[in-house]
């Protein structure tokens, strides 16, 4: 796709607030409150040196107490972006750490930071209104009902690799549960419990329904709509998904990540018929690690990328509490999107190239299963293209 992208300079937001180490928590919710900014600096008190970074999402969004916590033990390393890059190679290392900010560099002098929404709102109408929501979305829904349990909830986001859930009733959607429902209306209260706060509430516990916790006034798109306009609403309503609705039936989901994938596809110099994107959210990750994975997805796409098309894979890696030895269990999905098919794979493992390789492989499989279909039916392909179209 033909289009000239601003470099990040353009799009910044150049507000840079910082505070030492032992500032305590509460102090960095007040900056965030009071200035509206996406995330505060964390610097030694006697060096200066940055020690790491606080968004949003972890001061708030976090399990602590906020009067005795202090700032250096919620920082977090984040990317850098230096000011003259692109948004499309922003919108890469985004994807690839698993955030939806970035500090930005200047020379040796962090100036200000840029969020996924500022890339969004810069490339707007002249990149995205040229797909479909459809183009992009997940199509393999993982749902529950309103009298699921939260606790079958929170096993089905696990075992999908996913972090929100739509609620359907019949085949109707009536909400969504999402990781921060489930964080701020039953695990925040119970730790706050502990310290008086809730002394005498009802608190919610892992039987509870669904019901009890999710949204009910989703905010949802519709799959031929452009991708601009459904972005807008996302953007617009705050939100961090929007599901895909085709008759009061849900039928896909598009988040942030969903919609950074194309724009960090054009970050490549030359860019190969398959884009690989990678995303972790993994604790002492090496180089080694990275260069393992990409190793196995170099001979998966030797062997079969000519049969899949053009288009990107992305994989998201995280960790699970589950240790053996020193090894925390990694879940992988990978999601291959292509203009000939939009297949999704899990797996799991306790080295992050062992779970890519058990995701690649399910997406295989399901390759393997639709080409047999294709074959027994040979006017399916032709059926299915114009069945596509109009959904």
């Amino acid at each position: 796709m033909n289009i000239s992208l601003p470099p990040v300079r353009e799009v910044m937001r150049r507000e840079v607030h910082a505070v030492d180490g032992d500032t305590p928590m509460s102090k960095v919710i007040g900056i965030f409150r009071e200035h509206r900014v996406p995330l505060v600096l964390v610097r030694d008190a006697r060096s200066g040196k940055i020690l790491g970074a606080i968004t949003q999402r972890i001061a708030i969004r976090g399990v602590y107490d906020p009067e005795t916590t202090k700032a250096r033990t919620m920082a977090v390393k984040l990317p850098q972006i230096d000011i003259d890059e692109s948004v499309s190679e922003a919108a890469r290392l985004m994807l690839e750490n698993n955030v939806n900010v970035l500090p930005v560099r200047e020379g040796d002098e962090i100036v200000g930071s840029v969020t996924a929404e500022d890339l969004f709102r810069a490339v707007g109408e002249r990149f995205f209104s040229k797909y479909r929501v459809r183009d992009i979305m997940s199509r393999d829904l993982t749902t529950v009902t309103p009298d699921s349990t939260i606790g079958r909830a929170i096993v089905l986001m696990r075992e999908s690799g996913v972090s929100r859930l739509p609620v359907v009733e019949g085949d109707k959607l009536v909400g969504v549960v999402t990781v921060n429902d489930i964080l701020v209306k039953v695990i925040q209260p119970r730790e706050r419990a502990t310290r008086g706060e809730y002394a005498g509430e009802k608190l919610r516990t892992l039987s509870h329904q669904v019901r009890d916790i999710m949204t009910a006034d989703v905010v949802i798109a519709s799959p031929n709509e452009p991708l601009d306009r459904a972005l807008k609403r996302m953007i617009d309503n705050d939100v961090s998904c929007l599901i895909v609705v085709q008759d009061g039936r849900p039928v896909g989901i598009i988040t942030r990540s969903d919609v950074l994938e194309p724009l960090a596809a054009l970050s490549e110099r030359e860019k190969p018929a398959i884009s690989v994107q990678l995303s972790f959210k993994v604790r002492d990750l090496s180089n080694s690690d990275k260069e393992q994975v990409m190793d196995v997805v170099r001979r998966y796409l030797e062997r079969l990328g000519e049969s899949f098309g053009t288009g990107y894979l992305t994989l998201y890696f995280k960790e699970h509490r589950e240790r053996r030895g020193g090894s925390h269990l990694i879940h992988c999905r990978a999601r291959l999107n292509t203009d000939k098919v939009h297949l999704v794979g899990v797996g799991e493992s306790w080295t992050p190239a062992l779970a890519a390789k058990m995701a690649l492989d399910v997406i295989e499989r399901k390759f393997l299963v639709m080409k047999e279909n294709m074959q027994k039916y040979p006017y399916a392909e032709e059926l299915l293209t114009a069945m596509a179209s109009e959904v």
